[in-house]
Order: C-alpha cells, then sequence, then structure tokens
C-alpha cells in the first residue's frame, strides 16, 4: 500500500438514493472512512449532482454499473465489489462493503481506523448488522436517518436472534466476493469482534450479534412507505421481504437504541458546510 493510501474505504453499490447519499458519506467520514468507492446501479435521480463535490475532491470514485441482461437477485453487487477488489487492492488497507441504509460505527466512540489496527493479521472482520424499524413513521420523515429512526428489534435468545453481518476486508488477501456478506480469502480466516474465527460453514453466515465494539446500525425499513417501495424493489429481482404488518413493525421496534446520535452534533454541522 502507497503512502497516499487510504487505510479505510467503503464500497456501496446504489440505484436512486440521492437524499441519502450525503448524510451516509459525511457520517462514515466522521467515523474515519477516507475514500468512498460508489457504483451506480442505472440510477435516475440527481445522484450525480449530489456527489459531484466529493467526486471533484477525490473523496468519492464513481463507477457505472449496470444490472445484468437477466434479473438476479444482487443486481451485479458480487461483479461490483470483485472490480471493487482489483481496482484497490494497492490503495486501500480496508474496504468496507456496506450499504446505503448501514451505517457503521464504534459504540466505544473510536475511530474505526484505530480499532481495525487491532485486527490486521486477519484478512476480514465481520460485522454485526442490528435492524431498525419504522419507529412511528408511516412516510418519510424530514429528520436525518440516525436520528428518525431509534427503535429495533430486541436480541435476547442465541437460537432465535441470529442476524446478518457485513465484512470489513484486506483487499490484498480476498479471493472474490462469495454475496454481499462475506469473502472468499486466499489466506486465513475472517473474524467476528471479539477475535474468534466468523461462524458458518460459508463466510458472511449469520449469527447471533456481537455489537460492542463494531456495529452496524441497518435501517431495513426506513418508514413503512419507503419499505413498501423497497419490497417491490426486491420482489423485481425474485426475492420476498416479509411485509410491513403490524407483527413485523412491532418485531422491529420492540428496543429504544440511540447509541448512535452522538455523531448527531457533527454529523448536522458537517451536512451544513459545503463538501470540503
Amino acid at each position: 500500500m502507497s503512502a497516499s493510501a487510504s487505510y479505510l474505504s467503503a464500497c456501496l453499490i446504489y440505484r436512486n438514493h440521492a437524499p441519502y447519499l450525503r448524510e451516509w458519506i459525511e457520517f462514515h467520514r466522521l467515523v474515519g472512512v477516507d475514500r468512498f468507492f460508489l457504483y451506480d446501479n442505472e440510477s435516475t435521480d440527481e445522484h450525480e449532482e449530489i456527489l459531484a463535490p466529493y467526486v471533484e475532491r477525490g473523496i468519492v470514485e464513481l463507477q457505472t454499473w449496470p444490472s445484468p441482461p437477466r434479473k438476479n437477485q444482487y443486481w451485479g453487487m458480487r461483479g461490483a465489489f470483485d472490480d471493487c477488489l482489483a481496482r484497490h487492492q494497492e490503495d486501500s488497507r480496508w474496504i468496507a462493503f456496506i450499504d446505503i441504509d448501514e451505517f457503521l460505527f464504534s459504540p466505544t466512540g473510536r475511530q474505526l481506523p484505530d480499532v481495525l489496527k487491532g485486527f490486521e493479521q486477519f484478512p476480514g472482520v465481520e460485522v454485526s448488522s442490528l435492524e431498525f424499524g419504522p419507529s412511528g413513521h408511516e412516510t418519510k420523515p424530514s429528520g436525518l436517518v440516525i436520528e428518525s429512526y431509534l427503535r429495533r428489534r430486541a436480541y435476547t435468545s442465541l437460537q432465535e436472534d441470529i442476524e446478518q453481518v457485513k465484512s470489513i476486508v484486506d483487499p490484498t488477501r480476498v479471493d472474490r466476493t462469495l454475496n454481499p456478506h462475506g469473502f472468499y480469502y486466499k489466506e486465513g480466516y475472517s473474524v467476528h469482534e471479539d477475535g474468534k474465527r466468523a461462524d458458518g460453514d460459508a463466510p458472511g453466515s449469520k449469527t447471533f450479534p456481537r455489537a460492542s465494539l463494531l456495529r452496524i446500525n441497518h435501517y431495513i425499513t426506513k418508514s413503512v412507505e419507503e419499505y413498501t417501495a423497497k419490497r417491490d424493489q426486491w420482489a423485481a429481482s425474485g426475492l420476498y421481504r416479509r411485509p410491513p404488518s403490524p407483527q413485523f413493525v412491532e418485531l422491529l421496534s420492540s428496543e429504544q437504541d440511540e447509541a448512535i446520535t452522538v455523531h448527531l452534533p457533527a454529523l448536522r454541522e458537517a451536512l451544513a458546510k459545503p463538501v470540503g
């Protein structure tokens, strides 16, 4: 890795999420992400206008990434992630592969690079995702994502409350992408935040959340209205997602969780300024 390379970058594939791009980028800049490798999957909104200042300053590298000719459940995610790994083996020590509705941070308040220095012997770290629900919002609220959705699923049962993970990887030690959650490695194995080998026969397997050092807030629904639109997008790809029934909303509203809001003042300040 060259002296000018980033210690921690983030990779994202998105479609028509212009209203959320700036909050997502500025939040992750606050917690220690240096650069962003974004893959546009056929967006028709004003995403390029939102991203232009970041692209001009070298903070964002933007690639056009259309869907494959036939439908598939990941909209070309695996291909995009493999492309990102190939392009950035030499300029990023770590790359986090997360979605636009996922916010990665350390509940300890430490910067992510400081935390990741303790994992450099491993090729990958699998970070637990905690699912947040509509938090009383039927339609899109006016506030930021991290201040609007403060209720999530409770995690109490080791047998039943398993959850998805996402991966932060050393691109020089990745062989290829398995799926949006896990990667095959050339050497070694991925670990959880406790340093123990990640669960499951396939990398990126679901597990009971470990989220005291590293965590992802997954705003899986946002408002009920937005989740309904999201379900339609998944359905077009041949995948089923649970409807926003009262039972589902209740499941995702079991526990108040404001851990991420310690970043709100700094995030508001960053969003109020021109991109710098």
